[in-house]
């Protein structure tokens, strides 16, 4: 392997040289398979960034992105990494106020814009590239020549705030290359590999595991039509891929609809799995596992060699379950300020119930109070504009993650709580309660309020955490501002408010139930609540 390589730009040059004639990426446009080989994307990388540089761009400049998945997304990361300037990738989810924050806070100065999201936000009043320009730009036959480092910024990338403004991520290219080179020398990937790519790509999980590793190995990367299921496994078995990076929503709602196809088939299929089933548990994995349930794999294309789950825990019976079926889910874990893999099983060592052994660089300890601290080349830069907020989390060199596990004997970690508050979604995505309580508290009618994870009890999110938020109502408002302060009047007022907020949030944020309390919620002498307590007093 090219240990060489510490820049993005030298990833780009490495593909293009091996593996130009192979396809890099390809997406089903008008009920056709539109296919970019190496070569076709090195050439629409080398004229994208020639159009930025018309634009004014140059090395250290700040450029959002704002897409849905597609290979134009990927070409546009691509090409600002290769002229030296910065992508500031953007949830293609975010309302408008959302989007003009990040924007101001990172001092972009151009966007790359997909259509259809550059008509959902007319006020978007930036220099704006569309997506689907990017083959219109033509002319560049060679990546731009200047000299990019290893320590140079690549990405700022957003994550939830405790303000409303969220926190910028610098993640240089050492940073994300070493995660490449660290995914390169676990994995056996190359050519003949066809990653499908389902999680949005502004999510660093995907963005190295999805996109930049295998771009790097040559694999072909397909993009999901849509997120919905039937898509999904009909790309799937459409392209025959390989491949697959997911988060635990993902994986339960596949493994209970092949638990639901089989009950609506009647009895005689029941009894038939239900033995098949049995009969696995005494056969090892591969082959003869998948040959006992090849209608499962057919479904999915017949090609796949191992999905990976990130972004959030994964109930280890879901990864047994698959495993039975004769596939095999390998999880990791990781952080968006490790750009982000930390640690990850491998198909000669998956462990379940573990997230794996760290990457070869990385180094991982717990300390005496039990959480995971990393770290290695990987580990970001900090924050961008708050000396304050990475002062908190790098100490000493070491990033302090705020969750808390344990390494066993082989060197395998078990993630086993956090220290933070941050509520993980089934989907990966990360919320912070009190940047849900700034907004809550804004609200007439709100005193106070709490924002906790809870577990879904039952269905396809069973075990995942969702936005719970207990609410303190301010009575004196509703005697003085609504002459009234009846109990089930000033719920139904504030359940009003509250769904207006969750239209005004990012899907992810919004609150699934609200609680509301009579009473001050508990604090500590410094008036912060006790979250503990909260979920105690409340039954939660």
């Amino acid at each position: 392997m090219p240990q060489a390589i510490s820049t993005l730009k030298e990833i780009v040059e490495h593909s293009f040289l091996k593996y130009r004639e192979h396809n890099a990426f390809q997406i089903k446009r008008n009920n056709l398979y539109r296919q970019y080989s190496f070569d076709l994307a090195y050439e629409l990388i080398s004229s994208l960034a020639e159009e930025l540089k018309n634009k004014g761009i140059h090395s250290g400049d700040r450029v959002a992105i704002l897409s849905e998945n597609r290979p134009e997304w990927g070409i546009a990361y691509l090409a600002l990494a290769c002229m030296g300037a910065v992508a500031v990738p953007l949830d293609a989810m975010l309302i408008t106020e959302e989007i003009h924050n990040l924007l101001a806070d990172s001092g972009s100065k151009v966007i790359i814009i997909s259509k259809a999201l550059a008509e959902r936000h007319p006020a978007l009043n930036l220099t704006k590239i569309l997506m689907e320009e990017a083959e219109n730009f033509k002319g560049a036959t060679s990546l731009p020549s200047v000299e990019i480092k290893k320590d140079d910024l690549a990405a700022i990338v957003y994550t939830s705030g405790t303000t409303g403004i969220p926190k910028g991520v610098m993640l240089t290219h050492g940073n994300i290359v070493s995660n490449i080179l660290g995914i390169a020398r676990i994995f056996d990937i190359g050519p003949g590999d066809n990653f499908l790519s389902v999680l949005p790509m502004h999510h660093t999980f995907e963005t190295t595991a999805g996109f930049l590793g295998p771009f790097y190995m040559g694999a072909c990367i397909t993009f999901a039509e849509s997120l919905k299921s039937y898509n999904i496994v009909k790309n799937m078995s459409e392209t025959g891929v390989t491949i697959m990076c997911g988060v635990p929503l993902l994986w339960n709602l596949f493994y209970d609809a092949i638990l639901r196809e089989v009950e609506e088939k009647g009895w005689i299929a029941r009894s038939l799995f239900a033995s098949l089933t049995s009969l696995a548990r005494s056969l090892p994995p591969e082959p003869i596992r998948r040959k006992l349930f090849t209608p499962v794999h057919k479904k999915m294309g017949g090609k796949i060699r191992f999905f990976v789950s990130g972004g959030a825990a994964i109930d280890p019976e879901i990864i047994y379950g698959f495993g039975l079926f004769g596939i095999t889910i390998l999880q990791g874990y990781g952080l968006t300020e490790s750009a982000p893999i930390l640690t990850c099983c491998t198909l000669k060592r998956n462990r379940i119930g573990s997230v794996g052994r760290a990457l070869q660089d990385v180094e991982i300890k717990i300390t005496s109070e039990g959480e995971i601290i990393a770290r290695g080349p990987n580990i970001m830069k900090g924050y961008y504009k708050r000396p304050d907020l990475t002062a908190e989390v790098l100490k000493g060199g070491w990033l302090y993650t705020g969750d808390v596990g344990r390494i066993d004997k082989e060197g395998y970690v078990f993630i086993t709580g956090r220290i933070k508050d941050i509520i993980v979604t089934g989907s990966g995505v990360n919320v912070y309660p009190d940047e849900v309580e700034f907004f809550l508290n804004k609200l007439p009618g709100i005193k106070e309020s709490c924002v906790l994870g809870v577990k879904v009890a039952e269905g396809p999110r069973r075990g995942m955490e969702e936005v719970w938020a207990i609410v303190v109502p301010d009575y004196e408002y509703f005697k003085k501002h609504r002459k009234h302060a009846d109990q089930a009047l000033v719920e139904g007022a504030i359940q009003e408010e509250v769904a207006r907020l969750n239209q005004r949030l990012a899907e992810y944020k919004r609150v699934a139930k609200l609680k509301i309390r009579s009473i001050e919620l508990p604090k500590t002498t410094t008036r912060k609540v006790r979250r503990f307590q909260v979920r105690k007093e409340m039954g939660l």
